[in-house]
């Protein structure tokens, strides 16, 4: 898919290189990059190595025609928009064009100038209204994929309650890794969606083994070391997590060769494998559980240190321990706390509300209508609004927000009475969910905190600008 942010490129196809400049020098002065090919060949060669938005081809050249070429594109390339430019109005040509789809506009030698540029305007038009359906609906089929993830991870939370928020921090870890070792968005994402998951097996795994306050036994620690492979099997048959499966398989595999579940070694394991092997045992040495205390991180850092190049790759601990090192901190660690907007609020909501979450974490805002919330919705991070204000209509004031504020969180605040029919509130608005009152404070602490979680996997995934 093309980067609608770029300067669009027009391929121009003609065995006559008159024509070729000529048709250069009428389209260069627009704000399109042009480029030329003498034959279909030459021009399959370009678009193997560049998208091209429009390919203004002739129809009469040797070797390969025109309409050859167009079905070429057609089967190869099908997002870019075609034209035909011939000095032999054929009919037939004509109407096997339109009618097997090749072609957006044919287009007839001598050509005018005037209506040459029109149709090319109206083909690059096209093109972009094209890209910009297919990113939104790209970006909807992401999100909906990521609200599955993270469903997931609350699963396994709940499986394993000592985890809270291990997933998290893992993922936080792996990615500063993939940032320094400037890997492609696709790993970065395959990273995120099996850090968040590489402890899912855990589902199928008894809690009463899970939450045994000491350590296990022999018959017990076979049964936790099953997770891996659990894992596996729950997410290598789904299609966007089948990459993110080898890894959540992986990640208590060791470099030396004596992990499991397949005893596979060193560059054997996959980058993501080793990746997140690191990020998950620091974190679960620097975290508190039950039988034990959190190791200081000095010693956990050691620990890492002491076991490159047997348990760990020995590359990924140095550059882990390196950052580490570094004053920036890591993404998950807020500097400031959140400001959330209350519009409409109760004053009995508004202190439910502030009991419910830390004053350390959350600074609260609260004002009367839509005209005071206007002036600050592009300085806060999350809206919660009344479902009836007087001033206006709440739909739209939380429309116009996400145009506003794009990263803003949108939520209603609505009794549970009130729930029906409000489905179609949420597609209308991009609500991220309904606060339902009476408010119960375990309830609003989980549904805000989940809340930032989506909204920073989204961030960090470019699902959202």
């Amino acid at each position: 898919m093309s980067n609608l942010s770029t300067r669009l490129t027009i391929l121009l196809v003609d065995d006559e290189a008159m024509i070729l400049k000529t048709l250069q020098r009428l389209l260069v002065r627009h704000d399109w990059d042009i480029v030329i090919a003498e034959s279909g060949a030459q021009a399959l060669e370009i678009m193997a190595q560049r998208s091209i938005a429009l390919l203004l081809t002739d129809q009469r050249m040797p070797e390969m025609s025109g309409l050859e070429l167009l079905r070429e594109v057609k089967a190869s390339y099908p997002d870019t928009v075609r034209i035909v430019l011939t000095g032999y109005a054929e009919m037939d040509v004509v109407v096997k064009s339109i009618n097997e789809g090749e072609v957006y506009r044919f287009l007839t030698k001598p050509w005018n100038n005037a209506e040459l540029l029109k149709t090319v305007h109206e083909a690059l038009q096209h093109y972009h209204e094209k890209m910009t359906r297919y990113s939104e609906i790209t970006s909807q089929l992401e999100l909906a994929n990521l609200e599955t993830v993270m469903a997931l991870a609350e699963a396994i939370e709940l499986k394993d309650h000592y985890t809270k928020g291990h997933c998290s921090r893992v993922r936080d870890y792996a990615l500063r890794i993939a940032m320094a070792l400037n890997l492609s968005d696709n790993l970065r994402r395959d990273l995120v969606y099996a850090s968040i998951l590489h402890d899912c097996g855990k589902i199928g795994v008894s809690e009463s083994i899970l939450n045994i306050d000491g350590p296990l036994n022999d018959e017990q620690y076979r049964e936790v070391k099953r997770h891996p492979v659990l894992g596996f099997e729950m997410t290598s048959k789904i299609d966007y997590l089948r990459p993110a499966s080898i890894i959540i398989r992986q990640h208590h595999e060791r470099w030396d060769g004596t992990g499991y579940p397949d005893g596979i070694k060193a560059d054997e394991i996959s980058l993501g494998a080793r990746i997140v092997a690191v990020a998950d045992t620091f974190d679960a040495m620097t975290s508190s559980r039950p039988y034990r205390r959190a190791l200081d991180f000095d010693v956990a850092v050691q620990e890492l240190i002491t076991n490159r190049g047997s348990q760990f790759d020995p590359e990924i601990v140095d550059l882990f321990v390196s950052l580490l090192d570094r004053s920036t901190p890591f993404s998950g660690e807020l500097e400031t706390p959140r400001r959330l907007l209350l519009v409409g609020a109760l004053s009995e909501q508004i202190s439910e509300l502030a009991n419910s979450l830390p004053a350390t974490c959350y600074e609260l805002i609260s004002v009367a209508t839509l005209a005071e919330a206007r002036v600050l919705i592009t300085s806060v991070d999350m809206v919660v609004c009344a479902r009836h204000l007087e001033d206006g209509d709440v739909i739209d004031f939380l429309t116009a927000c996400k145009h506003l504020n794009p990263q803003i969180i949108r939520i209603m605040l609505i009794a549970r009475q009130d729930m029906a029919g409000m489905a179609e509130t949420v597609n209308q608005a991009g609500l991220y969910a309904f606060m339902i009152y009476p408010l119960r404070p375990a309830e609003v602490h989980a549904l805000v905190e989940n809340a930032f979680e989506w909204q920073r996997m989204a961030s960090v995934l470019h699902f959202v600008e």
